[in-house]
């Protein structure tokens, strides 16, 4: 079934040619001749599109068409003699959708359908979109929520920075601390909130391929280009664009960005014609960009455009007291997904939670949670329970010599890597960081 049509229409030879019509194309179709009937008809059905004629025994279609409630959920096309065109204007003033001229042909109807029909379809994927955005907005911003000093300070940051909507902004953290969350509150909170927010992680692809999702091509610009290719710069226009692992861009495509960054413009590949852009710039990174500068790594001009407003995300060890508030979070996700499963973590579990040193942050606690929740669905997670290695023992505490962080992230990390038979895929994803991370660490320990 396409949908379903209310035919309001008195004449009686028409409506039922109508009516046979639609039914034909399957639609479920209904027909009023009065206004009352309609009325009565709209109390018991949700219809999509009615085809309503002006001039009805008991009134005017128009009285009909301002009852509506919304004229956007039901869409309506009205039908009006020639000399009613004064009419025919009020009616769209109203909120219908178009109307037809009596009498008229029923393919020329029948494409008015089809486009209202397409039109509503569209306003209801819409519907959706900003829907899931909203939630995304939700998201980002509960996840920031915290009673620690740390997050309170990032929230402020987050919410002064969105104001000034055309500023770029530097997000800087360990893997995992949640970048990726801040570049999108800082998005939802701004007044580009209404626009796209296109993200790409510049560690994930090559240099030539990177610089075809960020820039586009023009027909014809390499063999493969068979049609012109907007850009991610273009596509996030009036929007946000989050530049993740940015310190990874080669030197090359540092200098096209930087041009962006100065001018607001961008040349497809292939392309001529620089094409103007207003799009926000937000990047992140878990890396060093002065250590990268000394290297000859990352350009220097680059990091000052970069490094207007830098924002810094505190590692989860920062602020043990917000652990307790992102569990319960996890908790109502996961379970929101799997209303078969209750569990609750033990007052135990909680402490042994805080006591971690937690080297893949944020995302490393939720995988935690997610993978206690599946294992002891349906009870209480004590500590035993928690896949932590030294969880609440002498491998995260010590007893004898203290040892630094980057001692206890080493030592945790080859625990864990050791554990899983040195498989990295595994690893990474029991300490929530990426592969990329991962293999450089390993390498650094000399254990790849």
């Amino acid at each position: 079934m396409r949908g379903q049509i209310l035919i309001v229409e008195d004449e009686e030879i028409l409506r039922e040619s109508l009516v046979d019509f639609f039914r034909q194309e399957n639609y479920l179709t209904l027909s009023a001749e009065t206004l009352a009937a309609a009325r009565q008809a709209m109390a018991h059905h949700n219809f999509d599109l009615m085809i309503l004629d002006m001039k009805l025994p008991d009134g005017s279609g128009l009285d009909l068409l301002a009852e509506i409630a919304d004229p956007q959920t039901c869409l309506v096309i009205v039908a009006t003699a020639f000399p009613e065109v004064q009419t025919a204007v009020k009616a769209l003033k109203l909120g219908a959708f178009d109307y037809i001229n009596k009498p008229f042909d029923l393919d020329e109807l029948q494409l008015l359908v089809d486009r209202a029909m397409d039109t509503r379809k569209l306003r209801g994927e819409v519907n959706t979109f900003r829907q899931r955005e909203k939630q995304r907005n939700k998201r980002s911003w509960t996840r920031l929520e915290g009673g620690s000093i740390a997050l309170k300070k990032l929230r402020q940051e987050v919410l002064l920075v969105a104001k000034a909507d055309t500023t770029t902004t530097l997000i800087l953290g360990e893997s995992g601390v949640g970048k990726e969350l801040v570049a999108e509150a800082i998005h939802y909170q701004s007044g580009r909130s209404e626009g796209p927010l296109l993200k790409i992680n510049c560690a994930a692809l090559p240099a030539t391929l990177l610089e075809n999702e960020l820039f586009g091509h023009e027909k014809g610009a390499y063999t493969d280009a068979n049609r012109q290719q907007k850009g991610l710069f273009e596509l996030a226009d009036n929007g946000t664009l989050f530049l993740d692992e940015v310190a990874e861009m080669e030197p090359g495509l540092q200098a096209k960005l930087l041009r962006v960054l100065e001018d607001m413009t961008v040349t497809r590949i292939g392309g001529q014609q620089p094409i103007h852009v207003d799009v926000r710039i937000v990047t992140a990174t878990n890396r060093n960009l002065l250590d990268r500068i000394n290297a000859g790594l990352f350009r220097e001009d680059l990091f000052y455009r970069l490094n207007v407003f830098p924002i810094q995300v505190p590692p989860l060890r920062e602020h043990p007291e917000d652990i307790p508030l992102l569990v319960n979070l996890f908790l109502k996700e996961f379970l929101l997904h799997n209303l078969d499963k209750r569990c609750e973590f033990s007052p135990a579990a909680l402490e042994c939670l805080k006591k971690h040193h937690w080297p893949g942050n944020v995302r490393e606690l939720k995988n935690v949670i997610e993978r206690a929740t599946l294992l002891h669905a349906g009870g209480t997670i004590f500590p035993e329970d928690l896949t932590l290695v030294g969880c609440c023992s002498e491998a995260i505490v010590p007893t004898g010599e203290a040892m630094t962080l980057a001692e206890v992230e080493k030592k945790h990390i080859l625990a864990v890597y050791q554990q899983s038979g040195h498989n990295k895929t595994n690893t990474a994803d029991a300490l929530g960081i990426n592969r990329l991370t991962l293999r450089r660490k390993l390498k650094e320990y000399g254990a790849s």
